[in-house]
């Protein structure tokens, strides 16, 4: 797993990080490295949700490929009722976010890996924080985070800050080797 991190193209990671940091802060806030840690945290969870989706659980029923109700009319007969004309315009086709690059993947997979092994080393109770940067980088609303880990609002600023300056700074060191 060194290897691969310390042969992975960091320079491009971080300018592509740097572009996403800045698009979202707020006006008056100023870009350091913490907020860049944190977009490269929040792409590598974006494109973990997308890539890796999740097992059915057991016990619970699972989504069938049919139609919910018989007035359902799903996106296949929508196009084709379009392509044999019985459609004047073409529908609006739901927006689905198209699957991850190998390169966005690779990336996603080793800023998890240093997310797991070297952010928040020092903190005390790290699941549950971890938990709530975690779920903070997925774009979850900072309150619904403080009711579910029990964390409040402004400690999760400031673990947040601390997770970005973490992943930041060993990436640097990657960066350097």
């Amino acid at each position: 797993m060194m290897a691969r991190l310390k042969g992975y193209n960091w320079h491009k990671a971080l300018k592509d990080a740097e572009s996403d940091a800045l698009d979202h802060l707020k006006r008056d806030a100023v870009l350091a490295d913490h907020h860049v840690g944190f977009a490269l945290l929040r792409t590598a969870a974006t494109t973990s949700r997308l890539s890796y989706s999740a097992p059915p659980r057991p016990g619970w029923p699972s989504k069938s490929a049919l139609p919910d109700s018989v007035d359902d009319v799903t996106q296949w007969q929508l196009i084709s009722a379009y392509l044999k004309g019985e459609l004047t315009s073409l529908p609006d086709i739901e927006n689905r976010l198209s699957r991850p690059s190998s390169d966005a993947i690779d990336q996603c997979d080793l800023v998890l890996h240093i997310w797991h092994h070297y952010a928040l080393p020092h903190k005390g109770d790290r699941s549950r924080i971890k938990r709530a940067v975690y779920l903070r980088a997925n774009g979850a609303k900072p309150n619904k985070i403080a009711a579910v880990t029990g964390i409040n609002v402004r400690q999760l600023r400031s673990v947040a800050h601390e997770a970005g300056q973490d992943i930041y700074d060993y990436v640097v060191f990657l960066n350097k080797c």
